[in-house]
């Protein structure tokens, strides 16, 4: 079938129950599960889209662009759920963290949303909290949450207005599971580097240092292809003059909130790399660049949010780069684990913490023009005439969008994306 028609057959589907599954995807949530899911959804008025399909090929984003063309091709507006990435966790291995599925697979969530949904209006971010961390039940949680299971829970929560203290709860499981998983690390022997990575052994560990230092050719054909990919989605046929940076738009310099979600962010990157048994030698082409980038940006986001480090002392942007960079780093490591090459997520370039971009537009601030991935929300706001949501710092008591300032790489890059090797700029003096 080909994507046109598999995009048809979506639309179609979604507009007569809201639920499409494709081939493969047919065990992943019980049928009757679904026709419930189905009902609850029709009954409550609440639109909910359910679009199962394997997410092979592609990066981590893969299901981001499907919803995306889905809807561009005539889906109904709403809240959809879909799957960017899914892989069987090791032995042994802890999920809390990732929904699972029916075959204990655990999967990479794709929520997008347009319009409101039940009179709110962007709940991406929330539902994908409720829908990893909903099942504590009070507890810190030992394993993901059954997809089937979590999409009632949004439903019933959405529908009785006890949808916010889910969120409030199911992110209090998380930074509670972070907590103890952190406490279990610092109990084990080895937590430096050369205790925690499975390299493969040889005789004198030096087939795996070269092996690794190699793999930097890798990364920079795969950083050439990306490049190439995004010179030719370039088309913007409207600029769009963006305000001034007002101080209600302001993110203080000692935000304790954005700090802290850096934190956790890091340290589950590294949990789960350190989960992960996996070697250079073992993973193929592919996935051996791959692995070594998780380890990369493990590494990266360490420097520019080290530990020991007062969260007063630590500059919001450095808190945003490493909220990017463990994000990266967890998309090389589900590419490693499948194998496959790693290509980075494009995020938003006037708020990278607003997740994935989703399309290009030429931008004009403070008299400079600049071609630039946007995500639907800040589309949405731009195209209607509002003020978006735009990361703003204050720089010798002024307020300035970050991109109008000194800081690197990141004002630059974007936080990658205009220039998606943020590694490499780090380790050439980009950084502060």
């Amino acid at each position: 079938m080909s994507d046109a028609a598999d995009v048809e057959a979506i639309v179609a589907d979604l507009r007569e129950d809201g639920v499409h599954v494709a081939p493969g995807a047919q065990d992943w949530v019980p049928a009757e599960q679904l026709d419930a899911i189905s009902a609850q959804a029709r009954e409550s008025g609440i639109p909910l889209h359910v679009v199962l399909v394997p997410p092979e090929g592609g990066g981590t984003s893969r299901g981001d662009d499907l919803l995306f063309r889905v809807h561009d091709a005539g889906g109904p507006d709403g809240l959809y759920v879909g799957l960017n990435a899914a892989y069987q966790p090791g032995p042994g291995e802890k999920t809390a963290g990732d929904p699972v599925l029916v075959d204990g697979s655990r999967v990479f969530l794709s929520v997008q949303q347009w319009g409101d949904v039940a009179e709110r209006g962007e709940i991406t971010s929330d539902v994908e909290d409720v829908l990893s961390w909903g099942n504590a039940e009070g507890g810190v949680p030992d394993s993901g949450f059954p997809l089937g299971d979590g999409l009632q829970l949004v439903l019933a929560s959405l529908a009785d207005g006890t949808f916010e203290q889910e969120v409030r709860d199911a992110q209090q499981a998380r930074s509670d599971w972070l907590e103890v998983r952190s406490e279990e690390r610092q109990d084990q022997e080895g937590t430096g580097v050369a205790g925690w990575i499975p390299f493969a052994d040889d005789e004198n560990g030096v087939g795996d240092v070269v092996g690794v230092l190699l793999l930097g050719a890798v990364a920079l054909a795969l950083l050439g292809r990306f490049r190439r990919r995004r010179r030719e989605r370039l088309a913007a046929p409207q600029t769009f003059v963006l305000p001034r940076s007002v101080l209600e738009r302001v993110r203080a310099a000692g935000d304790a909130e954005l700090v802290r979600r850096a934190r956790q962010d890091v340290l589950a990157l590294g949990e789960a790399i350190d989960a992960t048994e996996m070697s250079p030698a073992g993973a193929g082409s592919g996935g051996a660049a791959a692995w070594a980038a998780a380890l990369d940006h493990y590494e990266a986001a360490g420097r520019v949010l080290p530990a020991d480090s007062a969260d007063a002392a630590v500059d919001p942007l450095d808190a945003v780069g490493a909220v990017v960079l463990a994000t990266r780093g967890l998309e090389a490591l589900a590419a490693a684990e499948r194998g496959s090459a790693f290509e980075p997520s494009t995020p938003c370039f006037l708020n990278p913490l607003h997740g994935t971009a989703t399309v290009d537009r030429t931008l004009e601030a403070d008299g400079r023009t600049v071609e630039a991935p946007i995500c639907r929300a800040c589309r949405a706001d731009l195209e209607a005439g509002r003020r978006p949501d735009t990361l703003d710092v204050v720089v010798d008591g002024t307020p300035r969008h970050y991109f109008e300032t000194d800081r690197e790489p990141w004002a630059l890059t974007g936080f990658g994306a205009l220039e998606p090797d943020l590694v490499r700029r780090l380790h050439t003096g980009g950084g502060r």
